[in-house]
């Protein structure tokens, strides 16, 4: 349903079994053809090793509007 177009990573902040990875992304919905920009956050929680937590943060609002065509 999506074609990445760019992902770049501007800052990784860390402390502890924490981290925050700032960035920003492109993408085009297949279906309207429309290109949705957008700052994102990534929240990980590291334990043992392993990534027991993801969440990805971004313009939800922006997506939705892209994807109602």
């Amino acid at each position: 349903m999506i074609e990445r177009l760019s992902f770049e990573v501007h800052d990784i902040l860390a402390s502890g079994n924490r981290a925050v990875i700032l960035g920003s992304l492109a993408s085009r919905l297949k279906r309207t053809g429309k290109i949705i920009k957008t700052d994102f956050a990534i929240v990980l929680t590291v334990v043992n090793a392993e990534i027991v937590r993801f969440q990805m943060l971004e313009d939800s609002f922006a997506v939705s509007q892209a994807a109602r065509g």
